[in-house]
């Protein structure tokens, strides 16, 4: 099934990094969200819906957004889905477009981690995983020696996706870190998970990115035609629980969510110009681009170390830096790959340009569950 598309008349955000506990929640989603609407030239009386995807803000953040942003009384509504919350409200806003409830519709992603998250991230308490100590580190790092072992692939090769999504983020002025780094420098980074250490994992963040969904009426509402980038739709998948123990880089529900996205928008892998990954860690950019069909299986690493994913090369991965450079405010990655889709597909990128990008694909994937191969997963397609 196929849906029509969201138009996207506006994107923004605000530089991800960490914040000072004045600046809440609500002011960072209030700057992004902000910025949006002004990249619409679009006020807020146009505005039908709002939806805010986060993890940590709390009971009815949207609406506490809603009413400093003066979108008091407007339906607004929060999606949590881990690192997926930003693009499943992506998913839900473009749905509620294509039913044709809503014509212009305002998305934004947000999270205040500093004052919220120490240390690694962790499953729900009350999961199994969490009950003997399991961290998302822990298990990238297993993922790392596995694909290693597998595949023949070095440290140098995983550790050479970090180098890569640094040099990128050097022409992003909106990411948390904004120098390069060397090979030498990943590899002597203190240890987290072996063979992992700190500069093959993204930062604790906080950060906001919001964009205007329309319909085509919604278009004329604002006064603009197309083209204009548009959001071709968004797939959404969980996690199947696997029997075994299981190879744990199969990555079936990239591929499940690569299928679904295909499905929905008629686009395949072929088309696809340029990616922004979940790349949560060095290693997860690599599986995760060979579960989607994009990269052969077992040649990820050889893929990154040679410059096939860089900027110029064959399939441009993380052009904003990625999860490891822009930050990870978690609620918010969503969005923010979003935005910088939009960037690239418009042609204002700067430096970080991908020539030629005519289609764009979002991947998050969010949390984990015992027993299954992921919590949640969004394959996002965008096109000029």
């Amino acid at each position: 099934m196929t849906l029509a598309p969201a138009h996207v008349a506006g994107a923004g955000m605000i530089r991800f990094g960490k914040y000072p506990a004045d600046v809440t929640l609500e002011r960072m989603a209030v700057g992004a969200a902000r910025a949006a609407l002004a990249d619409a030239a679009a006020d807020l009386t146009r505005i039908d819906a709002l939806y805010v995807g986060h993890v940590f803000g709390g009971p009815v953040a949207g609406q506490r957004i809603a009413a400093q942003l003066g979108l008091d009384g407007r339906p607004v509504s929060n999606h949590e889905n881990y690192c997926a919350s930003g693009a499943t409200a992506l998913r839900e806003a473009w749905v509620a477009l294509a039913a044709g409830l809503h014509d212009v519709v305002l998305v934004i992603g947000v999270e205040k981690m500093t004052d919220r998250v120490s240390g690694g991230v962790r499953p729900d308490p009350g999961d199994l995983d969490a009950a003997v100590g399991y961290v998302m580190a822990a298990g990238h790092g297993l993922s790392a020696r596995r694909y290693m072992a597998d595949h023949g692939a070095t440290r140098e090769q995983i550790a050479a996706v970090a180098v890569k999504n640094h040099a990128h983020s050097v022409h992003n002025p909106f990411a948390q870190y904004q120098r390069p780094v060397t090979l030498a420098e990943v590899l002597a980074a203190r240890p987290i998970a072996e063979p992992l250490g700190l500069l093959d994992c993204s930062p604790i963040s906080d950060g906001a990115a919001a964009m205007v969904l329309c319909s085509p009426a919604g278009l004329r509402r604002l006064g603009l035609s197309a083209p204009v980038p548009r959001m071709l739709g968004c797939a959404l998948v969980s996690g199947g629980v696997r029997p075994g123990t299981g190879d744990v880089n199969e990555e079936d529900v990239s591929r499940r969510a690569a299928e679904e996205a295909w499905k929905l928008t008629g686009i395949g892998p072929e088309d696809v110009d340029v990616v922004e990954m979940h790349d949560c860690f060095t290693i997860a950019e690599i599986v995760r681009m060979e579960g989607l069909g994009l990269i052969p299986r077992g040649e990820g690493g050889r893929w990154t170390e040679s410059g096939a994913t860089s900027l110029g090369g064959r399939l441009p991965v993380n052009p904003s830096g990625g999860l490891l450079s822009r930050g990870h405010p978690v609620g918010a990655t969503g969005v923010a790959q979003a935005v910088e889709l939009t960037w690239q597909l418009r042609g204002t990128a700067g430096g970080r340009q991908v020539e030629g990008a005519r289609t764009g694909l979002a991947y998050c994937k969010g949390g984990t569950v015992n027993g299954t191969d992921g919590g949640s997963v969004t394959t996002l397609v965008m096109a000029r």
